[in-house]
């Protein structure tokens, strides 16, 4: 297994050039480590996440580290043009020398498509066509697209991608997204922020599967899983550092979720299905824990917990949310450690094929 970070910057304290820093010094760290790589979220419009241009921190990163990987989980497609997108990401694998991971998504949070100017009710198109484009151009030659948003005629980007191609990974929770890039021969992301833990592992599963039926051999799939994280030498102590700032988390990512707050979007009707509450209060730390929306424990709790992702679900990379709403920098720092120290050796070794994989299968031609 691959351990990497995921930051949303998240700042209660207003002060962004700190947390910009904090997450510049946690990421070198992470490096140090023997973590692999570091996602950023775009978001836009509120403190819960101040990452309108990701490409811009990821350039720092790279300046700072030699080896993580440096990614997106998600770039918000439809809110720019693909030509531009392209051309960014295409220079930040530039200047990172090939260590872009291309994770992308519609984006979801009304309030964002309202900031950005965007309509939320084509969102599905929109991404699509962009997907099209971004990775059309990436290939290195003069690309046409014709599109009902978007046409594009004879179009290169400068630069190029180091990469070829560059891994690109969709977020995904919705059967129909999961049958999207399965057909796209994309790799899948996704976390149990909005739902139980054990309810994900279902829809892993079944994207699992998906994915095989379209061709993806068993042991190559890839879905990646991100989760809060926050590791103390006990239980208690985690929890007592981690609270305060895991309920701001939560109390902003509900209030900006689909059908939160009346009827979810069209196409974004899977949302409702998967709230954590129904309401504007935050589930106490202990029961987003007990149902695996976060993982708050000490090292051998956070082993337990990994390691059935690793045999239910065939988990080859976990990605860690550990700067999580404004938590404080050296209790990031001594959690990514401890985590780093006690919990990553044990996950070495290849991870096996879950028999759930292919249990459809094999049923199938015993029928």
């Amino acid at each position: 297994m691959k351990f990497g970070l995921f930051f949303l910057g998240s700042s209660p304290r207003g002060n962004y050039r700190r947390e910009y820093e904090e997450i510049l010094e946690q990421c070198q760290y992470a490096e140090e480590l023997g973590f692999t790589f570091a996602w950023l979220a775009e978001h836009h419009g509120s403190s819960y996440g101040a990452m309108s241009r990701p490409p811009v921190l990821m350039s720092a990163i790279a300046e700072r580290t030699q080896t993580l990987r440096i990614g997106t989980a998600v770039a918000i497609l439809p809110f720019d043009y693909p030509v531009r997108t392209a051309e960014e990401y295409a220079m930040v694998d530039v200047l990172s020398g090939g260590r872009l991971d291309f994770g992308v998504g519609r984006g979801y949070q009304p309030r964002e498509f309202a900031h950005q100017g965007s309509n939320q009710s084509t969102s599905r198109e929109v991404f699509s066509e962009s997907l099209d484009i971004i990775v059309g151009l990436w290939k290195g030659e003069p690309f046409s697209y014709e599109g009902q948003h978007f046409q594009v005629n004879n179009v290169e980007v400068f630069p190029k991608p180091l990469q070829q191609p560059v891994p690109v990974m969709i977020a995904a929770i919705s059967p129909s997204t999961f049958e999207f890039a399965a057909q796209k021969g994309f790799d899948i992301m996704t976390a149990p922020a909005l739902m139980p833990l054990e309810d994900l592992k279902k829809h892993i599963i079944s994207g699992a599967r998906t994915m095989i039926q379209n061709g993806r051999m068993p042991a190559q799939v890839d879905i990646p899983v991100t989760m809060v994280v926050h590791l103390a030498p006990t239980v208690e102590q985690a929890f007592d550092d981690s609270r305060t700032a895991i309920e701001f988390q939560f109390s902003h990512a509900l209030k900006a979720t689909p059908g939160f707050e009346g009827k979810a979007p069209k196409g974004y009707e899977a949302y409702e299905e998967v709230l954590i509450s129904g309401d504007s209060t935050v589930p106490p730390v202990e029961e987003l824990n007990a149902s695996g929306n976060v993982l708050v424990s000490d090292p051998e709790g956070a082993r337990n917990v990994i390691r059935a992702l690793r045999d239910d679900v065939g988990v080859k990379r976990f990605c860690c949310l550990m700067n999580t709403g404004g938590l404080e920098h050296d209790r990031v720092l001594r959690s990514m450690r401890l985590f780093a120290e006690e919990v990553m050796p044990e996950f070495g070794d290849e991870t096996p094929v879950p028999e759930a994989f292919v249990a459809e299968q094999a049923e199938a031609e015993v029928v």
